[in-house]
C-alpha cells in the first residue's frame, strides 16, 4: 500500500512539473498573439518552414514532431489502427505529387482556405469562401473580376501560398470527397494564382484533429487585401467547339446511372467516387489502374454536370500526369442544336384500325414545320414545347425545343441520324385515361418509328395513344395523337 501511495504521489509530481515547465514555457494556446493569430501563432511555435542555421536546415515538419500533442496523437494512432482517420505510415497512400501537401506539412506562412459548405468547425487559422460564393443566383460562375473580389475580400494576395480544404457536407452524393476544394483550386490555377502556391490539403478537419493540431468552431478573418489575376489560364477550360473538333479523350464523370440516359458521344465513364477511397484520393498506383483506358498522349476532356464535381477527377488526373481540361453536362445540352419536330398527322397511323383484338402496329412519323413556319430568331418557339429541368443545388436550368430535323438544310439534329440520344414511346390509355399498354418504338427509316401493341385482351372501345420523345434525360409527350378502336 506505502509503496502505491508513493509511485501515485510520484506521477503527482512529475505532472506537476510538467505543467509549471509548459506554462512557464511560450505555449501558443496562452500566448497574447496567439488569441489575435491563432494560425500563425501556433505554428510559429514550431519553427520557422526553413531557417538556415550553423546547425543543417530547420524545417516546421521536424520541429513539430518535437510538439507534445502531436507527438502524443502519433502515438495514440499507433495503438488504433482500425481508426479511418489516422495519419499512420502503414494506411498513408502514396503521394509523389506536389499538388498535395499532408497536414503535418502546413507552413506557419501558408494561408489555409476552407471552402466547404455547412461546415461546424475549421482548422484554426483558416480562412473560409463558401465554394458557392463563387456562382451566382443563376448558378452560373461569376465574373473573373467578382472571384478576385471574394479571394481578396477573405485576405488572399497572389502571392500567398494557399492551402485548400472543404468539401460540401449538405450534398448527399458527394460522398466525402474534398469537390469544393478541388473546384476552387482549378478555379484559382485558371485566374492564373502560380500553381507552385497553390496545394491541396491531403486530408481534412478530422485528420488535422487527429494530427493533434487545434480547430475552431469559427473560420479565422483576415484583414481585406486586393487580388490581382495574373493572367487567365483558358487551356483549363474546355469549349463546346473544342469538345467537339479537337483530337481528345473525353471522360464523363458522373454517375453510371446519369451516364447510362445520355452522354457526349465517344465518352469514357469514370464516376467521380472511383478517384476516391474513404474520401481521399486514392493512392497513385491505385488512380494509375483507374485511367487505365487513358493515354498521356492526348488531352483529356472532363465533365460532369458543373465544374464542382468535375473538379474531382480533373485534379486526380492532372496529378497523375494528363493533360486535363474541365467542361460541363450544361454546357453540352445547351450547345445542342434547337429540337424542332412534330408529328405528322398523315403518316402517323394505326394497322389495323379499326381492328379485332389482336396485334396492332403502330406507326409514328416526325417531321419538320413547314418552310417559312420559323418567326425572326430562326426558330418556331410560339409553336413549340419548351423543356426546362433544373438540376443539383449548383447546376443551372437547361432549356431545349422539342423537335427535329431531317432532309434539310436547316441546323439541328435528326431523330433518324441521332438514335443514341432519341426514344420514342408508344402510350396507350382507354376512355377512362387509364393506362393499357407502353409500347417501345423502334426506329426504322429516318424520322419513322414503329411499335406493335398486343390488343388481344384488349375490351372493345377506343383508345387514345400518345407519343412521348425522350432527349437525353428531357421528355416531349404528344398527346392524343392517335386513335385506335377495338371492335
Amino acid at each position: 500500500m506505502i509503496r502505491r501511495f508513493i509511485t501515485v504521489l510520484g506521477m503527482m509530481l512529475i505532472i506537476s512539473a510538467v505543467s509549471m515547465q509548459w506554462a512557464s514555457a511560450a505555449c501558443p494556446m496562452c500566448k497574447p498573439d496567439y488569441e489575435e493569430y491563432p494560425h500563425e501563432g501556433f505554428l510559429k511555435s514550431l519553427g520557422p518552414e526553413e531557417e538556415k542555421t550553423s546547425a543543417p536546415v530547420i524545417s516546421a515538419k521536424t520541429e513539430r514532431l518535437k510538439n507534445p500533442l502531436f507527438n502524443k496523437s502519433l502515438q495514440t494512432s499507433e495503438t488504433e489502427a482500425k481508426s479511418d482517420k489516422t495519419q499512420t505510415t502503414e494506411s498513408a497512400p502514396v503521394r509523389s505529387s506536389s499538388m498535395l501537401v499532408p497536414v503535418t506539412a502546413v507552413a506557419r506562412s501558408d494561408v489555409v482556405l476552407d471552402v466547404s459548405n455547412g461546415a461546424s468547425e475549421y482548422i484554426d487559422g483558416a480562412v473560409h469562401i463558401n465554394y458557392m460564393d463563387f456562382y451566382n443566383e443563376n448558378k452560373k460562375l461569376k465574373s473573373v473580376d467578382e472571384i478576385a473580389a471574394l479571394l481578396g475580400s477573405a485576405g488572399i494576395t497572389p502571392n500567398d501560398r494557399v492551402v485548400l480544404t472543404g468539401t460540401d457536407y449538405d450534398c448527399p452524393t458527394c460522398v466525402g470527397g474534398p469537390f469544393a476544394a478541388t473546384f476552387v483550386y482549378w478555379l484559382m490555377l485558371y485566374i492564373g494564382h502560380d500553381e507552385s502556391r497553390l496545394k491541396l490539403l491531403d486530408g481534412d478537419t478530422a485528420d488535422w484533429k487527429a494530427a493533434g493540431l487545434p480547430v475552431q468552431s469559427a473560420p479565422y478573418v483576415r484583414p481585406a487585401t486586393t487580388y490581382t489575376v495574373q493572367g487567365i489560364r483558358s487551356e483549363l477550360l474546355a469549349t463546346n467547339d473544342y469538345v467537339r473538333n479537337a483530337d481528345v479523350q473525353i471522360v464523363d464523370s458522373r454517375t453510371f446511372d446519369a451516364f447510362g440516359q445520355g452522354s457526349i458521344p465517344g465518352a469514357l465513364n469514370i464516376p467521380y467516387e472511383s478517384v476516391l477511397e474513404n474520401g481521399r484520393l486514392k493512392d497513385e498506383s491505385e488512380l494509375a489502374s483507374v485511367f487505365t483506358g487513358l493515354t498521356k498522349d492526348k488531352p483529356v476532356v472532363v465533365y460532369a454536370n458543373t465544374e464542382f464535381k468535375a473538379s474531382m477527377v480533373w485534379f486526380a488526373l492532372r496529378m497523375m500526369g494528363y493533360d486535363a481540361r474541365i467542361y460541363t453536362w450544361n454546357d453540352w445540352l445547351k450547345n445542342l442544336p434547337a429540337f424542332r419536330m412534330r408529328l405528322n398527322s398523315t403518316l402517323t397511323r394505326a394497322e389495323p384500325n379499326p381492328s379485332t383484338p389482336g396485334p396492332v402496329r403502330i406507326h409514328a412519323v416526325f417531321e419538320l414545320p413547314e418552310d417559312g413556319a420559323e418567326n425572326a430568331s430562326g426558330t418556331e418557339e410560339g409553336n413549340l414545347t419548351k423543356l426546362s429541368v433544373m438540376g443539383c443545388a449548383t447546376c443551372e436550368p437547361i432549356t431545349v425545343w422539342a423537335g427535329s430535323l431531317t432532309k434539310n438544310k436547316n441546323p439541328g439534329l435528326s431523330l433518324g441520324s441521332s438514335t443514341q440520344y432519341f426514344t420514342c414511346t408508344a402510350m396507350i390509355r382507354d376512355s377512362q385515361g387509364g393506362e393499357v399498354a407502353s409500347v417501345p418504338m423502334e426506329r426504322v427509316s429516318d424520322d419513322e418509328y414503329v411499335g406493335t401493341w398486343d390488343a388481344t385482351n384488349a375490351t372493345p372501345g377506343s383508345y387514345s395513344v400518345s407519343f412521348v420523345v425522350t432527349v437525353y434525360s428531357l421528355s416531349k409527350e404528344f398527346e392524343n395523337a392517335l386513335t385506335v378502336v377495338i371492335q
